[in-house]
């Protein structure tokens, strides 16, 4: 399951990555509150969990639905 994030940088972890995609709207755009770090946004965008417009992928749907069961 690691796997997942081959090209994350060292000291992420796939649930840090999944809690900054719970951050959505229904139509499925990330955004980050004020009080998130941005350099976790910026690797999950990296990694291919999100989009280039911002938009949760199909990689981070699954991310996601392994970590949040709400």
């Amino acid at each position: 399951m690691g796997a997942v994030l081959d090209s994350v940088e060292m000291g992420v972890s796939e649930r840090d990555i999944a809690t900054v995609l719970e951050w959505r709207f229904g139509d499925g755009l990330v955004y980050l509150p004020k009080n998130r770090p941005n350099y976790l946004y910026s690797i999950a965008k990296k990694s291919g969990f999100i989009d280039a417009d911002g938009y949760l992928t199909r990689k981070g749907r699954i991310l996601l639905a392994r970590y949040c069961t709400v």
